[in-house]
């Protein structure tokens, strides 16, 4: 079975490096994709690698628009399935023998659109006793693809450039007839937001909670995207509808009442409705200050 993975990096550190080794003995070959605007500080480090093919225009193209080339480059190198992966995330040395054997164990997989992982901040101990399940959702990081359903199901919409982009994909498998399989006994160490220890008007000032927040700008792709795809859902499939605006209202609650940016945020919020209206998608024309 081959199996290639791709990554996409931007502006990455050193840790990212770190991060691709902890998969790179169980694919065949990553494709590594660089959205920076100036030359990858990890470049040489990665061409040193015989797995790596690395790539940068020096044009941030989003996510959706560099797992459509990493699937179509994977395809015509006649791979079967593709390992997308964040710059940020990891597997532990378990986690990620675990997940290959329950993958590779697993039977019928000429249904299954995506494999995935329990999605942790944080380390937690992953088992090889494989519990799989099928879920609605996965998100991208983490996720094995099945490529000879890519052209049935369709590519990642570029609309969205980022955010939802795992989720609008998994809304159409299903719809397609094909299932989404998330093994629980297994730990992908991935982080989406910043982690904050704080005390908010809910709280009088007084308690501090965690609570995970994004910047202003992930807010406005987050909301435009989500008005988008409720739009694009909204005649057959109105609980995936709601999945994604339940989650999205929810975050920006906790980014206005724990976060630091609550004025820009709303300036934000404001801009990615009315991009939305105009049908202004893809990559923000210009950010706010």
């Amino acid at each position: 079975m081959k199996i290639a993975a791709v990554v996409i990096l931007y502006h990455p550190q050193e840790s990212a490096l770190t991060n691709i080794k902890t998969y790179y003995d169980y694919v065949d070959k990553i494709f590594v994709f660089d959205n920076s605007e100036v030359k990858s500080a990890l470049q040489d480090d990665l061409l040193k690698f015989s797995k790596i093919e690395f790539y940068q225009n020096f044009n941030n193209e989003g996510i959706a628009k560099r797992l459509n080339e990493a699937c179509e480059l994977a395809l015509k190198e006649q791979y079967e399935w593709i390992l997308t992966m964040d710059q940020d995330s990891s597997f532990s040395a378990d986690a990620v023998n675990a997940y290959f054997h329950c993958f590779k164990q697993f039977k019928g997989k000429e249904n299954i659109a995506l494999f995935g992982t329990e999605n942790k901040r944080y380390s937690n101990t992953s088992s090889d006793n494989c519990t799989a399940e099928n879920v609605d959702k996965l998100i991208t990081s983490g996720s094995l693809l099945n490529l000879s359903l890519f052209a049935k199901i369709g590519e990642f919409d570029e609309a969205l450039f980022i955010d939802s982009v795992d989720y609008d994909y998994c809304f159409r498998a299903s719809i397609a007839g094909y299932f989404i399989i998330q093994f629980s006994n297994i730990y992908l160490l991935h982080s989406i937001g910043k982690i904050v220890n704080r005390s908010s008007v809910k709280t009088l000032f007084i308690l501090k909670k965690k609570k995970e927040i994004h910047t202003p700008l992930r807010l406005y792709y987050m909301y435009r995207n989500m008005l988008y795809l409720n739009k694009k859902y909204q005649d057959q499939e109105k609980e995936f509808s709601k999945q994604i605006r339940d989650y999205v209202m929810s975050r920006i609650k906790v980014c206005l009442f724990y976060g630091r940016d609550a004025w820009k945020t709303l300036k934000y919020l404001k801009a990615a409705s009315s991009d939305f209206k105009k049908n202004k998608m893809g990559k923000i024309e210009k950010e706010l200050y």
